[in-house]
């Protein structure tokens, strides 16, 4: 029998959330999906609470905080720019997506979100200042580029392809000019 780490219940719970939303994220469901007892889970957790808790910091480390650091051994600020965008629009848009449904539910996913917004929104800022965009225009557009892939990835792809790398480099450099 194999034993599941903190790690692996995180894992598959975003997977969950990404699939079949906030309300699904129930200890007995899940321990089913993965074959294992209840006990498993609740050898991790103190509750289904506490797991939310750390799902949500699991997923801030797993879609901004990792993605920042990777960030960070670009050369130039252009490129970071393009490779961050190519990430961001490459990424499970349905994670993001029931997120932010979640978060209409309930005020401590909505702090969480909050927090990771600014956090993603200051980076692109940076990323903007460093090629030497001056504040103001940096932070505007910073918003803009964060809005069009939160927008990008609500679009139904069967609506409209998705945006390529090519597409995604030459957004980031009209927009680090």
């Amino acid at each position: 029998m194999t034993r599941l780490t903190e790690h692996n219940w995180l894992d598959h719970g975003l997977r969950v959330l990404a699939k079949s939303g906030y309300a699904n994220l129930k200890a007995a469901t899940m321990a089913q999906d993965l074959g294992v007892s209840r006990g498993s889970f609740y050898w991790h957790f103190e509750d289904i609470h506490d797991f939310k808790r750390r799902l949500l910091g699991h997923w801030q480390r797993h879609t901004t905080d990792a993605i920042i650091a990777q960030m960070q051994s670009q050369d130039r600020d252009t490129q970071r720019l393009a490779e961050l965008m190519i990430r961001a629009y490459s990424t499970n848009p349905h994670l993001d997506r029931a997120v932010r449904s979640w978060a209409d539910h309930d005020a401590q996913v909505r702090k969480q979100l909050t927090k990771v917004d600014r956090l993603r929104l200051a980076y692109i800022r940076d990323l903007l200042l460093g090629a030497g965009i001056d504040a103001e225009e940096a932070a505007t557009r910073a918003r803009l580029i964060y809005a069009a892939s939160l927008g990008d990835a609500a679009i139904a792809p069967k609506a409209a392809p998705p945006l390529s790398e090519l597409d995604l480099q030459y957004l980031a450099s009209i927009l680090s000019q």
